[in-house]
């Protein structure tokens, strides 16, 4: 999966702007770390990017 389908992913779930995107290893699994910025402040979404499955959303 490229970055932009894990952007639209994360848009689904956070509707926002988006503030960092990060391609990372995570525990052995490889996850993009995307930042959304919002008016109720800012998340953060992860998203393996093997299968596009949203594994965290937390509020910073």
């Amino acid at each position: 999966m490229d970055a932009e389908t894990a952007v639209q992913i994360a848009l689904q779930h956070v509707p926002g702007r988006i503030a960092k995107i990060e391609l990372e290893y995570d525990g052995g699994l490889l996850v993009y770390e995307i930042d959304v910025l919002t008016e109720r402040g800012l998340y953060e979404v992860k998203i393996n990017a093997n299968t596009g499955q949203v594994l965290k959303i937390e509020r910073e």
